[in-house]
């Protein structure tokens, strides 16, 4: 699926749990050779599958052909009830002092990936776009 604004295309692509990302690039799109970000969706609600989607995250977070690219994480589902607070999934997912800050951090002169949680409810189309922003600032 392809989403134009007027400051940028992006490109995306839904990868299933099940299935990794050297995987999904091997079968759909070997001549993929460009990754400008990821963003990375995670129910805030199931937090059972918070041990799932870390060990998802840290494959993504390890792979050779990622280590410079910014990853927004995006915890969703925050409009239900018991929904996961942001401190919550940093904590579940390893991020506790991990993220590089909201708003416009300049890390050009840097070594650090971009890397930052923003909470989101995908039905009541909140809070991804304040996550989108902050990714653009880093896409080349």
């Amino acid at each position: 699926m392809n989403i134009l604004t007027e400051d940028f295309l992006l490109e995306v692509y839904y990868i299933l749990t099940y299935v990794t990302f050297r995987e999904f690039r091997a079968r759909h799109h070997p001549s993929l050779v460009q990754v400008d970000a990821v963003v990375y969706l995670v129910d805030a609600y199931d937090k059972e599958r918070f041990a799932e989607s870390k060990k998802e995250l840290d494959a993504l977070l390890s792979d050779e052909s990622l280590t410079t690219v910014p990853f927004l994480i995006l915890g969703n589902k925050i409009d239900i009830p018991y929904a996961a607070s942001e401190e919550e999934l940093r904590y579940h997912l390893g991020l506790t002092n991990f993220t590089t800050g909201k708003g416009n951090v300049n890390l050009s002169d840097s070594n650090v990936r971009p890397m930052e949680v923003f909470m989101c409810s995908i039905v009541k189309k909140m809070g991804y776009g304040d996550g989108f922003k902050w990714l653009s600032q880093y896409i080349k």
